[in-house]
């Protein structure tokens, strides 16, 4: 029988080194924004055309069962976005960078609306909901050049961060979890 696992963080040698490259690697995509958010639609793309091929698979291997049939339109679907940003990664590029400003200025009313339900941390709310609205008026205001720098600036301070996070604290690891019970000590007269 298995021992069940628990997750412990844990730093070692490595996850320094791996914090260290993640912030010169966000450091780097900093440097070169435009070129950076160019790749990650790429990629993107790539992904999606992938995932949806693998859908659509999956709905031919499973056309016994109704339900899947619909995945085969989705597969097409997705496997003509990746298509999209591929061939015209600019176009892809402007249209995650519109996206991304939208549901930012969404998300930043949301939060503001939620912060004068009762019980809720109204100052924290107000807080992040009017830093996400203004991030997101900045994107919209200035796009379709936001599109050169948003991405790529998201994804070097995301990796700075992931790297100074996984240098100091390090990584969640399974670990045996203790299953013996521990002695209770014998109540204390009064």
């Amino acid at each position: 029988m298995d021992e069940p696992k628990l997750l412990e963080r844990r730093r070692t040698g490595w996850d320094i080194v791996l914090g260290f490259l993640s912030v010169i690697a966000g450091g780097i995509a900093l440097g070169h924004v435009a070129l950076v958010g160019a790749i990650s639609v790429l990629f993107l793309g790539w992904m999606i055309l992938f995932g949806g091929i693998v859908l659509a698979v999956n709905a031919i291997v499973g056309w016994k069962d109704s339900s899947r049939r619909w995945d085969l339109a989705f597969g097409g679907l997705l496997f003509l976005v990746g298509l999209g940003f591929i061939r015209n990664p600019g176009v892809g590029l402007l249209t995650l960078t519109l996206l991304a400003g939208s549901l930012l200025l969404v998300g930043g009313i949301v939060r503001i609306v939620a912060a004068f339900q009762p019980g809720a941390p109204r100052g924290l709310l107000l807080f992040s909901g009017g830093v996400t609205l203004l991030l997101g008026l900045l994107v919209l205001n200035q796009w379709p050049v936001s599109a050169l720098w948003f991405l790529g600036t998201i994804l070097g301070i995301e990796l700075i961060l992931d790297g100074i996070t996984t240098a100091l604290s390090g990584r969640l690891r399974p670990v045996a979890a203790d299953t013996s019970i521990p002695e209770r000590e014998p109540p204390v007269p009064a």
